[in-house]
């Protein structure tokens, strides 16, 4: 049997130590359960002429007294991972899509051509051949986006990058 927690002011469930917090049901004036696996109590408030007290809980009071609160936390345990399933499942749906793999795709075929940026200055030591090699490489960047097969995989290793000059140092 698992280690229960209940605080219903806090809307609190712990069982074998991970914490839920979520709305339940519980009777009115119980200030907390605990169940340590074979026993436990609960910790009752007092009201009125009766004070605060603890009422024992032996092994077989966990079906009744125990159980209901372990069910609720492992319902909302798997709502809140099936939540998370689905907000993942819509993340990567939204990563791989064709939009936002293009947009990717643009991101690092434009740092690639800011990275060859100085040897487009006038004054920079080109021949006229590393020129136009240069030239060639960076419209093959810009092309890029608009070849069959694009986006690919967004930029990443399954696009056909052009080969980068072996004397450019970017």
């Amino acid at each position: 049997m698992p280690r229960v927690t209940v605080v219903p002011a806090d809307r609190l469930v712990i069982v074998d130590g991970l914490a839920l917090t979520f709305n339940f049901n519980a009777p009115e004036r119980m200030h907390a359960l605990q169940w340590d696996g074979k026993q436990g109590h609960i910790e009752w408030l007092g009201s009125g002429d009766e004070p605060p007290h603890n009422e024992p809980l032996a092994a077989d009071s966990y079906a009744g007294q125990v159980a209901p609160y372990v069910e609720l936390w492992k319902e909302e345990k798997a709502r809140l991972e099936q939540a998370a399933a689905e907000a993942e499942a819509a993340r990567l749906a939204e990563y791989n899509s064709e939009e936002a793999r293009f947009e990717r795709l643009r991101s690092e075929r434009d740092q690639r051509l800011a990275a060859t940026d100085y040897l487009q200055m006038p004054d920079y030591p080109l021949s006229d051949d590393q020129r136009t090699i240069l030239q060639v490489y960076r419209q093959a960047l810009r092309d890029l986006p608009s070849q069959e097969g694009a986006p690919w995989d967004g930029g990443a290793e399954d696009t056909p990058w052009p080969e980068i000059p072996n004397w450019v140092k970017a």
